[in-house]
């Protein structure tokens, strides 16, 4: 792998993230604005970065352009507004549904990398558990006496998405459940690359101590070997 194809990998996977991020802020109820423009300036530099090193920018900018009006409409203060008067109900399981529809290529990207990797499928793992438990969180809280608390809603998402699923936290709003079945549908995918990556982990790790092992053998039974041969030698 190149160095320009490793960096634009990076800068996809980063892009996505931040695409959820900027979508993310916006379920959160009294978030300071700053925060919000934060993670949308830091989207924006990501977006023009990706754009700046790709081939073909004009075919880039062709086929990646509605992410960055995506992001900056989901993100606006309307939308946030319509939140707040529950005007639609739906709308942040739809945006959800859209976000991940809009940068599936980078999923699949992502997805890749985090079979390639255990710290990246870990971190991918931890990064759901932030995203899902946020969005789960601010639709359930205030209506479901289960999601107290910010914690609530990381747990239920970390439970959730490694497949054990307790029970013990249930999403109960139309909008929460349908974030609940995108999130088992993750948690499928994204458990099954962390135990792929931990087998391989052990397996290549078992691997260099029989290799090391063997090594180690050998040295030494060459060190007995030139040991007897300079006895030998001594001898006559």
């Amino acid at each position: 792998m190149t160095n320009r194809l490793l960096f634009q990998r990076i800068l996809d996977v980063s892009l996505f993230m931040t695409t959820i991020a900027a979508v993310a802020t916006s379920f959160i109820k009294d978030l300071p604005e700053w925060s919000i423009m934060a993670v949308l300036v830091v989207f924006v530099v990501m977006f023009f970065g990706r754009w700046w090193i790709a081939e073909s920018r004009k075919a880039w900018m062709k086929a990646n352009w509605f992410d960055l009006v995506l992001v900056v409409l989901l993100s606006s203060p309307i939308l946030r507004m319509l939140m707040a008067l529950r005007v639609v109900h739906l709308l942040p399981a739809l945006r959800l549904g859209v976000l991940i529809r809009s940068n599936k290529d980078r999923l699949l990207r992502l997805l890749v990398l985090s079979g390639d990797s255990l710290p990246a499928a870990m971190a991918t793992l931890f990064g759901l558990v932030f995203i899902f438990g946020t969005v789960t969180f601010s639709l359930e809280h205030g209506s479901n006496a289960q999601f107290g608390e910010f914690q609530d809603g990381l747990w239920w998402a970390f439970v959730t998405l490694t497949t054990v699923g307790y029970g013990d936290i249930v999403p109960q709003t139309p909008a929460g459940r349908v974030v609940a079945v995108m999130t088992m549908i993750f948690g499928v995918i994204v458990y099954s690359l962390v135990v792929a990556n931990l087998t391989v982990f052990l397996e290549n790790y078992g691997k260099k101590i029989a290799a090391v092992t063997a090594a180690e053998k050998v040295a030494v039974k060459v060190d007995e070997i030139a040991e007897s041969g300079s006895s030998d030698n001594k001898g006559q």
